[in-house]
């Protein structure tokens, strides 16, 4: 009875650190999109804002 317990224990165990995987790595890929949502495709194109941001600092 007590082999059947640790076994139901230890899959749970490792059933919740593959959930906690996945999650963890979703997460990953979720702020890794959302860290470059705003990167404009052409840098070039804003060019023109980084003289007027280096004359205020």
């Amino acid at each position: 009875m007590s082999e059947i317990k640790h076994a139901g224990i230890k899959g749970y165990v490792l059933m919740g650190g593959m959930i906690a995987f996945l999650l963890f790595v979703l997460l990953c890929i979720y702020i890794y999109k959302a860290n470059q949502a705003f990167v404009p495709e052409d840098p070039e194109r804003y060019g023109f804002l980084l003289p007027q941001l280096t004359h205020w600092v």
